[in-house]
């Protein structure tokens, strides 16, 4: 049994029971292949002889072209439309031709020729600016016109009509030569094939069809005529049919002959009169009105069929008039015929039965009585056969049906009169049956689908019959449940289908859903879609079982590698489907990965849940920890982006890593000390490069900073509240460090500017007692040695200043990278304070002694030897060290005091330190210590006026700490802003001793060539008047030190470290030429006389060098002078306007300025707005800029009247003093010390600074506070 013959059984099995037999079918069918012969031939056909033997061949041939260009021309696009370029154009060549000006072709001459020229003409006018109709029309009326010429001038038929064939053609050469040249936009390439086949075939189309005709084996010598039975054996329809239906040579051409004769034209065109019949009388063939949907869409249709009909018959009657007449006669010729030959034929009795009673009904010639189920045969034959029998090679590589296959089935679809819409359903319905059976693939499905859409766009569904839209419906159903199925069978196997794949099998679920058509017999078509989550969800615990071996092959450390290669694995996956795979719900409906995740993340999370409480995972790894935390992150995320919309509160990050965090933080913790230490040793503090004044160890401290700052902030740890903690403590932590660090780098900058200050601290009492002694015995001998040229600073110790300032620069980018402002605001809104906290019963204090300033000179030499101590409730708890001859010490000794009360009443008293006879007090101040002041927890300084003079400052804090982030780092700025400070007051204390040296009487003693006597201590007074040039040389020394250093600190310090030292250089070279003109303030009468003119001057003149060389000399490149002659300055400057008057004319002036700053504090200065607290400020970088006030040149201040004063001798001068002194210790508005113990904290805290506004001291803060004295 050969393969045609299975072919065909499939084709029948797939065919209804009520189906017709396939000799039917093959016979109608090979009816529409000689049609198509015919036609074709009729094109082809070569012009006819001159003995005009064979008439019916001409009819045929002319009726033939005209009537498939009509059909074709009927088309509802119009393409041929006339245009107003073609008939201008089109009438000036007609114009030529009928003026002789054109004789190109001998019909040009013929009379009858211009005549039909000459009518065709004229009716051209009337189209000229409005035309109307088609190029159809018009070669169909010059055919008329020149039919009825050449009947009257001629009464052979075949004269006639081989005529009118060559006037067709010349004319169909004008308008296709007009198409081209005026209106090139119409020449479609249709257009122009359409109208070339009036012209007859090419001599290279007649030569190739020659040559195939003469390759047939069967008759090698022969060429077959045109229209015979051997041209329709060899011809490829037929021979398709033939091949379709497995007929043998010999009774295929037995059948040839018996269908020759009734397949003519005659035939034809009483099968298009009986269709017209029927499609008017309303007969269930071709259809009538109840078959379509409303009245409306059957009136159309009928007039459509009817037009189209209609002008395919004119065209046939119009080439060959005599089919009119003998197509009665013919069509019972061809019925006789047919009949007769039934008896020789190879069909069984019931086939030819049936054949006979579709004779005997009327039945048509070509069109069979069930053209539906025909060629509902005829296509399933034509799959099968293209399918099973055609080789693959000779297959089409884009459908599933073969050119000439498609062919065939286009001639019987378009003989047969069937709708567009029944082909293309029956075709997808075809597909479908063999791609369920794995006959076809599905880019066939996806074609036919497609050709369909085609179809419902361009016909418009509403437009079909009934018939067609519940095929229609039925293929939809048809083809969804094999989607559907297809779909299940890749959701069962979701991990590994192809994306494509299944995009292909959602968009075709999507364009049949979307089809009004196939929505308005489905309610909710999408609800078949609910099925397909449950088969998601069993594969996807299918899935989790394969994949959860991964955690159980890998148990060895606590199962967390196992979980981690797990949550890999998930994340790989996930993100494959969401991604990838489904990157949008099928159908918008059923989302997989939402599926998929809402089954597999239970069995993860309770994994995790296990996991979490085993012992191994409280001490495993940090690094490890965090590596699966990340994957969990990752998961989770995952998982609240494309999870199922009810989500469950699965992933318990906070349960699960918290306890880990903790340990993180505590190991950080505890690294911190080995963090600083590590980088200050491996720190050479050398500069990093020549643009960054700081050395590697602040990088390699913040470097640390950022990592752990980084590790946090990457945590993305879910709960608000808990990631701000964490920062909170990694703050602390950062605190602490630079804590740590700032401590190292104090200790080694007060190393290198005093070296053996440490040793001189660690000496013994005895040591210590035996100097002091020496000391006072030997007239200071000993520290006159100290007078000499210190040694140079050095680069190292700029660096490590430099440091400071850029961890505090540092810090502050640290503090905007957190956003601590936010983490802070977030806590106090949020956190949820601690419940009964136990009052605090015991205050833990730290007092650092800074120094004093301005003390009274109780010693002989004007100076004194100043220590403090600290006493409560008469019970001394504090001293520090002894400095020597200086009225201005400073100790910087902390002590750490432990109270039970709350508030205590503390007083500081200074002391001037004697061998011989009890201590001298140099001042004394009261101030308290309470939490009132202090439970900020930060260090602040104060600063004590005390009495009778003299100020002392103290630096104090209370012992505890707030769980805020901004209290670490604001207790981070004050402690570095405050080595800063306390750097750049240590490099001037050590320049101070050489500069008070250089600038001393005894320098104008030597410049001025006047010598103190031994005995009597008096100078020989010399009238010398020194120039310039020997007031530079007398503080040579100092001017050398100066600039030698000056440079070193400006090439090493930064821009602002720089600034902050230089200012204050001035200040004490200021105050130490205010020494050599004034005594210290005191209430005693001072054994220093006042300066001579020369003296004076002298100071003057080295008050000016200096200027210059801080200014910059020449260049002025230095400090500008405004900074330089700044209120200070110019009060040195006063003190030449009252140095040499009377007594009581500087009583008179002393008096007017007491009363001028009486008058300024009665009139209230602003108060330091405390409303923001030190402890909710950075204060990194911001100085507070004082007031630039012109000091008056013409009024020195009282305090400078007092101290010429002391100069002066007689009874009214120390009576005097001790009066005014007397009223400085005991102010009328005191009322004893428990006046100022009670008072309030604005009272007893209030902002100072300690130096003109000029030149300040130190950047102002708000760290700097004022304890009221108390007498």
């Amino acid at each position: 049994m050969n393969h045609g013959s299975t072919s065909r059984r499939q084709a029948e099995r797939r065919t209804p029971p009520n189906a017709v037999p396939t000799v039917s079918v093959y016979d109608f069918a090979l009816r529409c292949a000689i049609r198509a012969c015919l036609e074709q031939t009729g094109q082809q056909r070569p012009e006819p002889k001159k003995d005009w033997t064979d008439r019916h061949s001409v009819h045929l041939g002319v009726s033939d072209m005209l009537s498939n260009i009509t059909e074709k021309f009927s088309d509802d696009s119009r393409t041929d439309r006339l245009t107003r370029e073609i008939v201008r154009g089109l009438m000036r060549r007609l114009d030529d031709i009928r003026k002789g000006r054109d004789t190109s072709k001998p019909e040009y001459q013929d009379t009858r020729f211009l005549s039909v020229v000459t009518q065709i003409k004229g009716e051209l006018q009337g189209y000229r600016f409005r035309p109307s109709g088609t190029v159809n029309d018009l070669v169909i009326l010059f055919t008329k016109t020149s039919e009825v010429t050449l009947k009257r001038s001629s009464a052979m038929p075949a004269a006639v009509y081989e005529e009118l064939n060559r006037y067709t053609s010349r004319f169909v050469e004008l308008v296709i030569l007009t198409l081209q040249e005026d209106a090139p936009s119409s020449a479609t390439p249709e257009l122009m094939e359409k109208l070339r086949g009036f012209l007859g075939p090419t001599k290279s189309a007649r030569n190739n069809s020659d040559r195939r005709l003469s390759a047939r084996p069967s008759i090698p010598s022969l060429v077959p005529s045109y229209g015979s039975i051997e041209y329709l054996e060899v011809f490829p329809m037929v021979k398709t049919v033939q091949k379709l239906f497995q007929v043998t040579d010999v009774e295929h051409s037995r059948k040839l002959r018996e269908l020759h004769s009734i397949c003519t034209e005659s035939a034809l065109l009483i099968d298009m009169k009986k269709y017209i019949t029927n499609v008017h009388t309303g007969q269930s063939f071709p259809g009538k009105r109840d078959d379509f949907p409303d009245k409306q869409v059957f009136d159309n249709w009928q007039m459509r069929e009817v037009k189209q009909l209609t002008e395919m018959m004119k065209s046939m009657m119009l080439l060959n008039p005599t089919l009119a007449i003998s197509a009665n006669s013919e069509t019972d010729v061809g019925s006789s015929n047919l009949l007769s030959s039934f008896r020789n034929n190879i069909y069984s009795g019931s086939e030819v039965s049936l054949m006979k009673n579709e004779m005997s009904q009327g039945a048509y010639t070509y069109i069979p009585s069930d053209p539906r189920a025909y060629f509902r045969l005829l296509m399933n034959m034509a799959i099968d056969y293209n399918i099973n029998v055609t080789p693959d090679k000779e297959k089409a590589k884009t459908s599933v049906l073969s050119h000439q296959e498609d062919e065939l089935l286009r001639e019987c679809w378009k003989t047969w009169r069937l709708s567009e819409a029944f082909r293309a359903v029956l075709y997808l319905e075809a597909i479908n049956t063999r791609y369920v059976h794995n006959e076809v693939e599905f880019e066939d499905v996806k074609d036919a689908a497609r050709s369909l859409d085609k179809v419902i766009k361009e016909s418009g569904i509403n437009n079909w019959a009934n018939k067609d839209r519940e095929n229609l419906i039925r293929a939809f159903d048809e083809l969804n449940q094999t989607l559907l199925h297809k779909l299940t069978e890749a959701l069962s196997e979701y991990w590994q289908i192809s994306p494509e794949w299944v995009g292909d099998l959602v968009s075709s679920l999507d364009r049949i859903y979307d089809n009004p058509a196939y929505i308005q017999g489905h309610r909710g078509p999408l609800l078949a879609l609910d099925t397909l989550t449950e088969v998601v969800e069993g594969a996807a615990v299918v899935r989790w079982r394969s994949i959860g071996k991964i955690e159980d092959d890998n148990y060895e450390d606590g199962g967390i590698t196992g979980l981690i290669g797990l949550a890999e694995m998930l994340i790989k996956e996930f993100v494959s489907l969401t991604k990838r795979r489904f990157k949008t719900p099928i159908s918008g409906v059923l989302s997989v990965p939402s599926v998929v995740m809402g089954r597999q993340m239970p069995f993860f999370a309770l994994q995790m849940e296990n996991w979490a409480y085993l012992p191994e995972a409280k001490n495993a790894p940090i690094e490890v920890i965090f590596k699966l935390y990340h994957k969990v992150l990752g998961l989770k995320r995952l998982y609240d982006q494309y999870g199922p919309q009810q989500k469950k509160s699965l992933f318990k990050v906070e349960s699960w890593f918290l306890q880990h965090v903790k340990r993180w933080l505590e190991t950080t913790n505890e690294s911190t000390p080995g963090w600083v230490e590590s980088a200050v040793k491996h720190d050479k503090f050398t500069t990093v490069n020549e643009t960054v004044p700081h050395s590697s160890s602040v990088v390699d401290l913040f470097t640390m900073f950022h990592e752990a700052v980084d590790f946090v902030q990457k945590l993305q740890w879910p709960n608000e509240l808990q990631r701000c903690r964490f920062l909170t403590a990694l703050s602390k932590v950062i605190g602490h460090a630079l804590d740590k660090y700032t401590a190292i780098l104090e200790e080694m900058i007060i190393e290198d500017i005093y070296p053996t200050l440490g040793h001189e601290e660690n000496s013994s009492a005895t040591v210590a007692f035996f100097s002091k002694a020496r000391l006072q015995l030997t007239g200071n001998h000993h520290s006159r040695k100290n007078d000499g040229v210190p040694p140079d600073f050095t680069p190292q110790l700029c660096v490590k200043i430099n440091d400071i300032e850029a961890a505090r620069s540092k810090l502050d980018k640290l503090y905007q990278i957190i956003d601590v402002d936010d983490i802070s605001y977030y806590m106090r809104e949020n956190d949820i304070p601690a419940a009964d906290i136990p009052e605090q019963t015991g205050f833990m204090y730290s007092i650092k002694i800074v120094r004093a300033e301005n003390l009274q000179p109780l010693d002989n030499n004007g100076l004194s030897d100043p220590y403090a101590i600290m006493e409560i409730n008469g019970k001394q708890i504090a001293r520090t060290r002894t400095v020597y001859e200086t009225l201005n010490p400073r100790w910087d000794q902390v002590f750490d005091i432990w109270l039970n009360e709350k508030t205590v009443d503390v007083v500081a008293i200074v002391y001037d330190e004697d061998m011989i006879g009890a201590d001298e007090e140099c001042g004394g101040v009261w101030f308290k210590l309470s939490p009132e002041y202090y439970d900020d927890y930060q260090q602040h300084d104060i600063v004590l006026n005390l009495l009778p003079q003299g100020r002392l400052v103290l630096r104090v804090s209370m012992e505890g700490e707030k769980n805020d982030i901004q209290f670490w780092f604001s207790k981070a700025f004050r402690t570095l802003r405050r080595v800063e400070n306390d750097s750049a007051s240590l490099i001037v204390d050590r320049m101070s001793r050489f500069m008070r040296a250089c600038l001393s009487r005894k320098t104008l003693d030597k410049l001025l060539q006047r010598d103190r006597s031994f005995f009597r201590f008096s100078r020989s007074v010399k009238s010398i008047d020194p120039t310039l040039q020997d007031c530079e040389d007398a503080i040579a020394p100092l001017l050398d030190y100066l600039e030698r250093n000056l440079k070193i600190l400006n090439d090493n310090l930064s821009e602002g470290n720089m600034r902050h030292v230089i200012l204050k250089i001035w200040k004490e070279i200021l105050l130490s030429l205010e020494g050599v003109l004034l005594p210290p303030l005191s209430e005693h009468p001072s054994e220093m006389k006042p300066l001579d003119d020369y003296e004076f001057h002298c100071v003057y003149k080295w008050l000016e060098l200096l200027k210059v060389l801080f200014n910059g000399g020449e260049d002025e490149d230095g400090v500008q002078l405004e900074t330089l002659e700044n209120a200070q300055y110019y009060s040195l400057l006063a003190i030449n306007v009252a140095y040499n008057l009377e007594t009581e004319e500087l009583i008179g002036i002393y008096n007017t300025a007491l009363n001028n700053q009486m008058e300024l504090k009665l009139q209230g200065g602003a108060k330091a707005d405390r409303s923001k607290s030190v402890y909710h400020s950075r204060h990194t970088a911001k100085q507070q800029k004082a007031d630039k006030k012109a000091a008056s040149i013409d009024m020195p201040s009282s305090e400078t009247v007092l101290r010429i004063l002391r100069m002066r001798s007689g009874k009214r001068v120390r009576d005097f003093l001790r009066s005014e002194f007397d009223k400085r210790n005991k102010p009328s508005t005191s009322s004893g010390p428990a006046a100022n113990i009670t008072a309030t904290k604005d009272e007893a805290l209030q902002p100072t600074t300690l130096v003109p506004p000029i030149i300040p001291d130190r950047m102002i803060t708000p760290s700097d506070e004022k304890m009221m004295p108390l007498p």
